[in-house]
């Protein structure tokens, strides 16, 4: 076995409400993976019990090599909280887990490192309530701390400090079609799907994200399965988390170059079954790394680390993602 369940609480006081967690399916089970994080984990968790939305369950999928986090979330009395500690690595392996593991119709994604506004569950729900064709709602990410500058709307600058993997426009977008996720959308810190987008698209591809080889990139190249399969998808402001990500600049160059090869690699493996945005994007990205405006350092540097992404990309053109329920 890679995964073990675990549901923590005062065993005296919630045995009643744990059976009735069971008999009665919550309306969402929130999603958090963590490796080696065991502070802002709790933080994380925290964030999320004290929503004000509360038909939940709340998952912790756990691939650190310590016990800091299993103990963390052990002095969490909430019987809906459930721990599950897998020897797998990948965030997309805990992804894939957990959305096997989920009990609900729909389930919630946000990362260790993120705090959830008391009311993003509720924002979340009020979306899925409001337009029963969508399978995936995303949400606004801001920065933890400071808004700071922003530079680009997924990036914020603070000094010598950046915080990248943010998303925040003000305004609510519903797409269907090819489109860059990450511009759109946002990422795999606030996201959100109906269990059938799984089900028609299969789960996140495991040769991505952190944890793997390539470094990151699980939530883009699912985000953008759905929208070459022409699901509908909606990006809303109400829904908010905080990301507490900020860096020093020179880890921030570190991140672009990953960010750089993987963008090369998932849209590598769409341009080669002839999708047009995905060519377009490609050639985009390459004329932008050519006039040195990706923060890399070097024109030269951000085209070599783009180039590494090509040969990702027939990779994964010919890696199929796991299907929603295991072999």
């Amino acid at each position: 076995m890679c995964a073990a369940s675990v549901d923590f609480g005062r065993p005296s006081e919630f045995v009643g409400a744990v059976a009735s967690v069971i008999l009665e399916k919550p309306s969402l089970s929130v999603l958090i993976c963590t490796r080696n994080r065991a502070k802002k984990v709790q933080r994380a968790v925290a964030s999320v019990l004290a929503n004000s939305f509360t038909d939940i369950e709340l998952l912790v999928v756990d691939q650190s090599t310590d016990d800091a986090t299993r103990e963390a979330v052990a002095g969490v009395a909430d019987h809906r909280l459930r721990y599950i500690h897998t020897n797998t690595i990948g965030v997309a392996f805990s992804r894939n887990i957990a959305i096997r593991e989920a009990a609900a119709d729909i389930v919630v994604f946000t990362d260790d490192d993120c705090i959830c506004d008391r009311d993003w569950l509720q924002a979340i729900v009020r979306e899925f309530r409001a337009d029963s064709q969508a399978l995936g709602v995303y949400g606004r990410v801001v920065p933890h701390g400071t808004t700071g500058s922003a530079t680009w709307d997924c990036v914020s600058e603070d000094g010598e400090m950046v915080c990248p993997a943010l998303i925040q426009s003000t305004t609510r977008t519903v797409v269907d079609r090819p489109a860059i996720p990450h511009l759109v959308l946002g990422g795999g810190n606030n996201m959100s799907f109906r269990k059938e987008a799984f089900t028609r698209v299969g789960l996140f591809n495991e040769m991505l994200g952190p944890g793997s080889r390539i470094g990151t990139g699980e939530d883009t190249e699912f985000s953008y399965r759905l929208l070459y399969n022409h699901c509908r998808l909606v990006y809303s402001p109400q829904p908010l988390v905080e990301h507490d990500n900020w860096m020093e600049r020179a880890e921030f160059v570190q991140h672009m170059k990953v960010a750089i090869r993987v963008q090369a690699a998932v849209f590598t493996a769409y341009a080669l079954r002839l999708d047009a945005l995905s060519v377009t994007h490609l050639l985009r990205t390459a004329w932008y790394l050519a006039g040195n405006r990706m923060g890399i350092g070097s024109a030269g540097l951000g085209l070599f680390h783009f180039a590494t992404g090509f040969p990702w990309g027939l990779k994964l053109r010919l890696t199929a993602p796991p299907a929603q329920t295991p072999a």
